[in-house]
């Protein structure tokens, strides 16, 4: 028996190998792509990309020779250490109830059953470097050849062509095995896949080669959280191989065993193990199928997660290639653009799957995100291209001295939580377009102290203190060229004429606030917000009457 956890496990230091090369070739293409001499006539343009195609498929198999010969060995090492794992789980169980195994471990059936499982996955790794070696050759191709035709039609110059064809290469990277469906997967998703399978099922084999030799009719099926949902429905039960027993069902046709979908198929990671009638003790307690498939959702999710990461990684792996290599300032400075852009982008994800994880007390898995090729180097030039897009963003949106790094920014939250909160005020005004970047954050802080300086502890006329301002009141004291509301300029209003209707202003008569399709606004503590005018021939100002708080301004 191999537990959930151990099966999980089994293919990382494999994936890690084919991680390296697919990211190894990835940045090989993204090298030739900036090379290429794209103004080589028609004639002639075959014959180099040939000569090129020549090289590419050269170095790719020197890379994948090299990953072979690792791989060869990691299989029959990793084949031959889970499965005795298994059949040594299984013996210990036989020994406790009396069975003495030493004989059949060492059959000739199970020595052949974990030679075939060593040498059909040895057979995946042939197929895989294969079908890398053809993908390789496709994407260079394709790419190419795209390049060349826009450079040769004069609507693109030689640096959008090279950069478009880089950029498109990040994005797709090569598909490198094709299902019989049509449907492709990443070299390192599907090696997970067949290795763990794999080596589940020449376990399973060999497990039930020895039940056959110790006449062990009964097994029982693990359980874990989180299985499959029609999983669920079979695990930590008995069964019977034979299917002879009146009590318990059989193991094939319960659970699917032998076939894709069921136990011991793709990516399944339950296990069977020995079990005596009126001997054996129940080690599997029944699992809730609701919280079950609540945590397979989740689990799917952060899955979904990791693979979006592993993607970025390998695009920014292929930016670094291109940046390398060429010469050209101008290309070379748009894909830095890009790099920096997908290092954000990266930051932006992790910090995602962290939250994820922690609000749903989930693992975080860090094998799952990691990509060999994307190494230190790679790392640290990612998180310097992060900052750097985290200051420009902050620039454009009229920031002239921001935070050096977004991790600085965030710590501002606990070390300078009143800076943070206005900052993060004025940057959601400047998306949403309530206010113009040319405002300038300074500018923007500056006015909101004048406001609390000038109009917080004032008292209306009606005898209202004014105690504090909303995020909206100062984007309308400001004003806008074109209100994305309503598509119109926007005036904005002087503080002293705010301060005139307050203090001598006309007091309406207070309203339940409503949204611009007349519902109901409730605030934090659910109740609806009130809101009350306060009108002179210059402006109109609303507050809230029971807090005291500036809701917003218009001129009149």
């Amino acid at each position: 028996m191999l537990t959930p956890q151990t099966l999980q496990k089994l293919p990382d230091d494999l994936i890690d190998l084919v991680s390296e090369v697919q990211t190894d070739i990835i940045k090989s293409i993204a090298k030739k792509l900036v090379k290429a001499d794209y103004l080589t006539p028609s004639a002639e343009w075959q014959l180099y990309k040939a000569s090129q195609l020549k090289m590419s498929t050269k170095e790719i198999t020197a890379m994948l020779a090299e990953f072979t010969g690792k791989s060869k060995r990691q299989i029959s090492k990793l084949y031959t250490d889970a499965c005795k794992e298994a059949i040594n789980n299984d013996a210990k169980i036989y020994r406790t109830y009396g069975k003495d195994c030493s004989a059949a471990l060492r059959s000739v059936a199970l020595s052949n059953t974990l030679k075939a499982g060593v040498k059909n996955a040895n057979g995946m790794t042939k197929n895989l470097c294969k079908s890398m070696v053809e993908s390789s050759q496709a994407t260079v191709t394709h790419l190419m050849d795209k390049a060349w035709l826009k450079v040769q039609s004069g609507a693109f110059t030689y640096q959008d062509a090279i950069y478009d064809a880089v950029v498109e290469l990040a994005k797709q990277g090569i598909a490198t095995v094709t299902y019989p469906s049509g449907k492709t997967d990443w070299a390192d998703v599907a090696v997970r896949r067949a290795v763990m399978t794999g080596i589940s099922q020449t376990a399973g084999q060999m497990q039930l080669d020895l039940a056959a030799e110790m006449d062990c009719d009964l097994v029982e099926v693990t359980a874990h959280m989180g299985a499959r949902p029609s999983h669920a429905l079979w695990q930590g039960k008995v069964y019977s191989i034979s299917g002879k027993s009146k009590k318990y069902p059989k193991l094939s046709t319960a659970t699917g065993y032998g076939t894709g979908d069921g136990l011991k198929g793709w990516n399944c990671r339950h296990d069977f193990y020995p079990f005596f009638e009126g001997i054996s003790e129940r080690a599997n307690l029944p699992v809730d199928v609701t919280e079950n498939n609540r945590q397979y959702e989740l689990s799917q999710k952060q899955r979904a997660m990791e693979r979006s990461i592993r993607a970025t990684k390998r695009r920014l792996a292929a930016y670094d290639g291109a940046i390398s290599e060429t010469e050209d300032e101008v290309l070379k400075r748009r894909l830095q653009n890009q790099f920096e852009r997908h290092s954000a982008i990266l930051k932006t994800k992790e910090k995602r799957l962290s939250e994820f994880c922690d609000t749903n007390d989930l693992y975080p898995e860090k094998d799952r995100v990691r990509v060999v090729g994307f190494n230190k180097s790679v790392s640290q030039k990612a998180v310097y291209g992060n900052n750097r897009y985290f200051v420009k963003q902050m620039k454009s949106y009229g920031i002239e001295t921001p935070p050096k790094s977004l991790d600085i920014f965030e710590n501002m939250k606990y070390n300078n939580s009143p800076e943070y909160k206005l900052m993060n005020a004025y940057i959601t005004s400047v998306k949403k377009g309530k206010i113009s970047p040319l405002v300038g954050y300074d500018h923007y802080k500056k006015l909101h102290n004048e406001i609390n300086n000038s109009l917080v502890g004032l008292t209306t006329t009606n005898g209202i203190e004014i105690t504090g301002q909303s995020d909206h009141f100062i984007e309308r004291v400001i004003g806008v060229i074109k209100d994305p509301d309503t598509g119109k300029k926007r005036l904005g209003v002087e503080l002293q004429d705010i301060q005139d209707a307050l203090t001598n202003g006309k007091a309406m008569k207070p309203k339940i606030s409503r949204d611009k399709n007349g519902n109901i606004l409730y605030d934090e503590d659910g109740k609806p917000k009130i809101s009350q005018l306060f009108v002179t021939d210059k402006c109109a100002v609303s507050i809230n009457p029971e807090t005291g708080v500036l809701i917003q301004c218009n001129p009149k």
